[in-house]
């Protein structure tokens, strides 16, 4: 920690109420680094697997081009890179340096190092991605406010991280139109957290927010690249699985029940409790199905699963 000092972290957001000396090897194994003014740190378009913490200077955010009016400028304490670490897309903005700067690199193991060995990282995180898509919903909205697609609410989710509703069916009508050209299998699993309405009365909505996250990247721990999974309600979630037929899908089921049901999150007070169980419905494509009725299919064979007593498997 000699590069770099004490009062410097303690500007950083991610690292409010966090005890540093309990997080110093993490801190170590980050690498400093400085740009000049107009350094570009960030590429639109291509993969970034770093988050950086502003410890000096500025940087600017452009939507569209090196050329275009910046969105937003971010100085110290504040921190770039989040949101492709997470989701694993390309980098939605450039990010350049508006004057010299210093930041402090840290690579994507560290930071879910950090998010596992820190109760308050993991929510600092959260409460920083919401802030930051609320700017992104902000501005998109401010550009877009005449187009009538919904563009300006969005593609990922706030809280989980995960594609929203809005992408997912975009995304399932773009696979649905695949599947019936190449003549392709296509299914769906839809996933419900059972009664998370009282558990979430029950143990608090901060707990409930942990344990919606919790679910959720559990739930993305447990699938392949080529399986796709969005948001789709407050506690639903939905998995596209492209060239993918009824009996393997029934598989990726049963995986992800049990990575769910083996899974015990923290609360943030560093209770552990196990959270509920989940109900899955799962439907496949069928000839000159569209993908708004596939989804419709999907939610009756959920509504099967959770009438036929709930924590369980229904096609």
């Amino acid at each position: 920690m000699e590069t770099f000092s004490r009062e410097e972290l303690s500007r950083i957001k991610l690292f409010q109420f966090v005890d540093l000396e309990s997080i110093k090897g993490i801190l170590d194994a980050c690498t400093l680094r400085s740009l000049t003014a107009g350094e570009v740190l960030i590429t639109a378009g291509q993969q970034n697997r770093t988050v950086y913490f502003l410890l000096e200077g500025h940087v600017r955010i452009h939507l569209t081009s090196l050329q275009s009016e910046p969105t937003a400028s971010l100085g110290p304490g504040e921190s770039v890179g989040e949101m492709s670490v997470i989701d694993h897309q390309p980098a939605s903005a450039f990010v350049v340096a508006a004057e010299p700067v210093r930041l402090l690199a840290m690579d994507e193991e560290l930071l879910w190092s950090l998010v596992h060995s820190s109760h308050a990282t993991a929510c600092n995180l959260l409460i920083g991605l919401s802030a930051r898509l609320r700017h992104a919903d902000a501005v998109l909205s401010e550009s877009f406010e005449m187009e009538e697609d919904g563009r300006h609410y969005g593609t990922v989710d706030a809280l989980t991280g995960l594609h929203n509703r809005f992408w997912m069916e975009t995304v399932l009508e773009r696979q649905v139109q695949r599947s019936i050209k190449g003549g392709l299998p296509l299914s769906l699993i839809m996933i419900d957290i059972d009664n998370f309405k009282s558990f979430n009365d029950h143990y608090g909505r901060a707990y409930g927010d942990h344990v919606l996250y919790s679910v959720a990247h559990t739930l993305s721990d447990h699938l392949r690249p080529t399986e796709i999974i969005a948001r789709c309600g407050d506690d639903e979630f939905l998995v596209i699985l492209p060239e993918v037929a009824i009996g393997t899908a029934k598989d990726i089921s049963e995986r992800l029940h049990r990575g769910v049901m083996d899974a015990i999150p923290v609360t943030p007070d560093g209770s552990s409790i196990p959270h509920p169980t989940i109900s899955i419905g799962l439907v496949e494509l069928k000839a000159e199905q569209m993908g708004k009725e596939l989804f419709a299919e999907a939610e009756r064979a959920l509504t099967r699963a959770k009438s036929g007593g709930r924590n369980r498997i229904s096609e």
